[in-house]
């Protein structure tokens, strides 16, 4: 089963749609899934963590950073190896919405752009996710999923936001069985992918200095309709 708690978004103005209806892709789940296992293996294996260290600090491909440190995460941890996701899942048309999303600046602390996309609260009652690894994924996604609100509580401390971010703080500390953020939460290229090296000056101030990129989220999607933050989602 899967259960989106806080709305999930298209990529795009609209979801993908076929004669069956309109769907979230089997690479929405599983892109969120690879994020948690990235920053989980990282962070518990420092002899990954220096391998992958070294190449970002080599003047990487920009278009390739994030497929390259899968590629390393994932032949020493090949934990997704056979997980059983659908390639469509369909949403029920009446709870998709066109919802105004406002996008939010963690350094500014203000909102600098809005625009209306396809968004999608519910439940997925049919869906099943089958992996003989579900134990270590399910802790992947814990760690990963509190290590970002981390990040965020400490974006978002003395604004308005701080109550809901620690909302989800307990949500995923003790409800949610195994809590995945989904579809387009951010707009900062790689999204999660990266979240062990924010904390480590030494990769943001060298990635920033030679590719012009900083890997840390400068934004969070949020709707303001229903007060929430996108893309909060439970895998049970």
């Amino acid at each position: 089963m899967l259960i989106f708690w806080s709305p999930t978004s298209a990529e795009r103005e609209e979801f993908l749609e076929d004669e069956n209806g309109k769907f979230l892709q089997r690479n929405e789940i599983l892109e969120a899934l690879e994020s948690a296992i990235v920053f989980y293996y990282i962070k518990k294996d420092k002899e990954l963590e220096r391998i992958v260290k070294k190449y970002l600090m080599e003047k990487p491909k920009l278009k390739e950073i994030s497929k390259e440190v899968k590629k390393r995460v994932f032949k020493k941890y090949p934990i997704l190896e056979g997980i059983e996701i659908p390639e469509k899942m369909y949403l029920p048309k009446e709870n998709i919405r066109k919802e105004l999303v406002k996008v939010f600046d963690l350094e500014r602390k203000e909102f600098v752009k809005s625009f209306y996309v396809e968004t999608f609260k519910g439940v997925l009652e049919d869906i099943e996710i089958k992996s003989d690894n579900m134990e270590k994924i399910k802790n992947a996604c814990k760690a990963y999923a509190r290590s970002l609100l981390e990040y965020e509580h400490k974006a978002l401390k003395g604004s308005d936001f701080e109550d809901l971010i620690s909302e989800y703080q307990n949500q995923v500390a003790n409800e949610w069985e195994i809590p995945i953020r989904v579809g387009r939460w951010t707009n900062t290229p790689y999204k999660g992918d990266l979240l062990f090296f924010w904390r480590v000056k030494e990769v943001r101030d060298y990635l920033l200095k030679n590719l012009k990129i900083d890997i840390r989220p400068k934004d969070v999607l949020y709707l303001p309709r229903t007060n929430e933050f996108l893309g909060w989602a439970e895998i049970k």
